[in-house]
């Protein structure tokens, strides 16, 4: 009889160096190449000891925000995910269609009738116009 293995660790990435995932590693990466790519931009702007101090530090930003994105998730979910989720709440469009109930009011007048024959037209076309 042959004996099955079973995974135990299905919801878990693989460490991929220093205990961190691939993942975390190259946001990391990313920021540091972001942020040198910023202090070589910055730096030779104005001479000085204190702007080089000053574009060190601001070099660093992106390096630490990439270390906050890759290191803090919140609810079990990386910040990454959070604001795909956000941006795409955000893009969506927000469509909102009235439909009037009829009304025993169409029966006596039948010009009121007639407007709301031609509303419904003009919904039903935008419906499919959205489908």
């Amino acid at each position: 009889m042959q004996k099955e293995e079973i995974p135990t660790f299905l919801n878990e990435q693989p460490k991929v160096i220093f205990g961190r995932t691939g993942r975390e590693l190259l946001i990391i990466v990313c920021g540091i190449v972001g942020g040198y790519s910023l202090w070589g931009s910055i730096s030779p702007l104005l001479p000085g000891a204190l702007w080089g101090v000053a574009s060190v530090i601001i070099a660093c930003i992106p390096a630490l925000l990439a270390l906050v994105i890759a290191m803090v998730p919140i609810a079990e979910r990386p910040l990454e995910e959070w604001a795909m989720c956000w941006l795409l709440y955000i893009g969506m469009p927000r469509v909102f269609i009235y439909k009037p109930l009829e009304d025993d009011d169409t029966r006596e007048n039948p010009a009121l009738a007639e407007t709301q024959k031609k509303t419904k037209q003009q919904i039903n076309e935008e419906e499919d116009l959205l489908e």
